[in-house]
């Protein structure tokens, strides 16, 4: 089936509510996982005041003139994610696994450049920030409001002054539902999304008005509040990476410099729906399903500045900043609204599918730009080496996620929702690791604080820890890691009606093999 793309009006918002672009996918967006190579996760990634790592390079871009001499490293992982949703009482178990390139890097290393400065380094590395196919979820419940009562608010309340729509509103959309395209026309031409939502939940049987008369704006859920099984299902593929441009330098013999030119490509597709089923027999909607896709595709850009100073022969001190990325994206969006009906007159079930086609046939599918700024960081490190048999690492982050700002017109409403409800964190990782020949052991924990104000979090804190081993063969280094971390979530696909969150107890392991290798 071709699509059909529609762009949005700007100054307008996708107000059907099942999770369009808002403040929350901006969140998602500003946070990285902790991904890299296992010797940088086998310390938890408390890199900050170490570098020699291509990992490391991710948290301070001096990190790349500490090699010695130019060096390529590449990652596979095994990610894993068990999800416990909790919703009305009931808990449902999810779990999800995938295997992929994780991590590659290069850097190279150009020495004795001159007395001041001893080298010089370029490098590049990739590095997965987000993999978003594991990041989905189901979950189940047995609820007496759902999905004709959610479009039944639209139909009552969503009017100029939050009033209802007189009936006189839709009278030329009353199509028989085998015209899908006359249908999707219609709900086109009506340029209001509360309208048109309005209009999916009548077309769909799902909402009745209370009398024929034009200028009724008065309207029914036609389940009437009887108790039903609810599937609420999030999928989602894709991935968030970056790509880190890398310079650094050596000044003397204790100055490391550097800086980074990043780029953020997003490649995401998301499919968010609930289904509304096992009805009791006095209902007469006897099945509904709606459907929402989501496509998001974009870039964006920022850069990194980071330094490292050692202090004697044991202690390092490290600080970069990173600066806020500026993204431009572009969503498309399209749902669908399906519902079984039974006909008392026919005594008979009738579906009443909505697939909301174009005069041509054509999926109909809505386009909008945006652009937004996710917040600044900044990275305080400290390490204390001993001598040649091992290290051990901390690093202190704080990221104010107040400062995430749309600058499209469209969404600047998002702005004072993010000042009232986000706030700054702090985040702390501690790493070491001990040698005993060519054998590197090591481990580390993590904390993250949680960006939300007040006590509805809906993303908890989360606490990690980890531990990992390596052996040089000389100039060829394997190294392992196995990381866990665990996180509590609220998840809320409706803004309006369907409002109880589901809890998510999150529990992600990974375990990651890096294969290093100096060149020359």
């Amino acid at each position: 089936m071709n699509k059909l793309i529609y762009s949005l009006v700007l100054g307008t918002l996708f107000t059907t509510g099942i999770q369009a672009q808002n403040y929350t996918d901006a969140l998602r967006y500003s946070t990285e996982d902790l991904n890299g190579s296992a010797r940088f996760k086998g310390m938890s990634g408390a890199f900050g005041a170490l570098g020699g790592d291509m990992s490391a390079i991710n948290i301070n871009p001096a990190g790349s003139a500490i090699f010695s001499g130019t060096e390529f490293s590449f990652s596979v992982r095994d990610d894993n994610h068990k999800k416990n949703v909790s919703f009305l009482n009931q808990e449902t178990i999810n779990k999800d696994s995938d295997f992929d390139l994780n991590q590659f890097g290069i850097a190279f290393v150009v020495p004795n450049v001159s007395e001041n400065w001893k080298k010089i380094s370029f490098g590049f590395n990739f590095q997965q920030t987000k993999n978003l196919s594991n990041s989905g979820f189901t979950y189940f419940g047995d609820n007496n409001i759902g999905i004709d009562d959610y479009f039944r608010h639209f139909a009552q309340n969503g009017n100029v002054n939050g009033s209802g729509f007189p009936l006189s509103t839709f009278a030329d959309g009353n199509l028989p539902i085998v015209n899908q395209n006359a249908i999707g026309e219609f709900y086109l031409g009506l340029n209001d999304w509360n309208a048109r939502s309005a209009y999916l939940g009548i077309k769909t049987e799902l909402v009745v008005p209370e009398s024929p008369n034009a200028s009724e704006t008065n309207y029914i859920a036609n389940a009437d509040r009887t108790l039903r099984r609810q599937k609420y299902e999030v999928i989602h593929n894709g991935q968030i990476n970056k790509y880190n441009f890398n310079f650094a330098s050596q000044f003397g013999n204790n100055i490391y410099l550097g800086v980074n030119l990043n780029s953020h490509p997003i490649n995401s597709s998301s499919l968010y729906s609930l289904r509304d089923d096992n009805f009791e027999s006095t209902s007469l909607v006897r099945y509904a399903n709606h459907q929402v896709r989501v496509n998001t595709t974009g870039n964006g850009f920022s850069f990194q500045l980071g330094g490292i100073a050692k202090v004697g022969n044991q202690i390092r001190l490290g600080l970069s900043y990173q600066s806020p990325t500026w993204y431009k994206l572009e969503e498309q969006s399209r749902e669908v609204l399906y519902s079984t009906i039974f006909n008392k007159q026919a005594n008979q079930n009738e579906d009443k599918d909505v697939d909301l086609l174009n005069q041509y046939g054509d999926e109909i599918w809505f386009e909008r730009d945006y652009k937004f700024r996710t917040p600044s960081s900044w990275v305080g490190s400290v390490a204390y080496v001993f001598s040649k048999k091992g290290l051990i690492s901390f690093d202190y982050i704080y990221k104010n996620y107040e400062n995430i700002y749309f600058t499209s017109n469209n969404l600047k409403g998002e702005n004072t929702i993010i000042q009232n409800t986000l706030n700054g964190t702090s985040s702390i990782r501690v790493g070491g690791e001990y040698r005993i020949k060519a054998l590197s052991l090591r481990a580390g924990m993590r904390y993250e604080q949680s960006p939300y104000k007040g006590n509805s979090k809906y993303i908890g804190d989360l606490n990690g820890y980890s531990f990992g081993a390596g052996y040089s063969f000389g100039g060829v280094r394997l190294d392992v890691s196995y990381d866990i971390a665990k996180q509590d979530n609220m998840f809320q696909m409706y803004e309006a009606v369907l409002t109880t969150p589901a809890k998510i107890s999150s529990t992600r392991s990974n375990l990651l093999f890096t294969l290093s290798a100096k060149l020359f």
